[in-house]
């Protein structure tokens, strides 16, 4: 996560902001084109990778995404060969790594459902289920 002052600067070279999906709690938009996210009026920067994950985790809020979705998403062709699957999961593992450090301070964190794929939690959630 940037500091104000860097937040500042990248936000002026930012360029036109779209509305981001909708996940309860938070604000949320993007621009593509400098694979940056804007949550809860704090600038997220990302990779492409990173930027395509987040992507389909903030589209399917809630939700868990197979791995399959985001090896599809980070492949430009498809992967049939087992070993090459298994190298693309640890790929996936190691962005969803650097993700969770940048959104964790958001109030957002990402899951791993074992050998399913991931989810993303918000505190906000957690506001709304019932106690145990």
């Amino acid at each position: 996560m940037a500091s104000f002052d860097e937040e500042m600067t990248r936000g002026r070279e930012i360029g036109a902001l779209h509305p981001g999906p909708s996940v309860a709690g938070h604000s949320i938009q993007y621009n593509k084109d400098k694979h940056a996210w804007i949550i809860d009026q704090t600038l997220v920067v990302c990779s492409l990778p990173e930027y395509r994950c987040l992507k389909l985790l903030l589209e399917h809020a809630d939700r868990c995404v197979p791995f399959a979705h985001f090896v599809n998403h980070l492949q430009e062709t498809p992967i049939s060969d087992t070993a090459l699957l298994k190298q693309e999961k640890l790929r996936v593992a190691h962005v969803m790594s650097n993700l969770r450090t940048k959104i964790w301070a958001l109030g957002l964190d990402i899951a791993s459902v074992m050998n399913v794929g991931y989810i993303l939690l918000s505190d906000a959630q957690k506001d709304h289920e019932p106690p145990l």
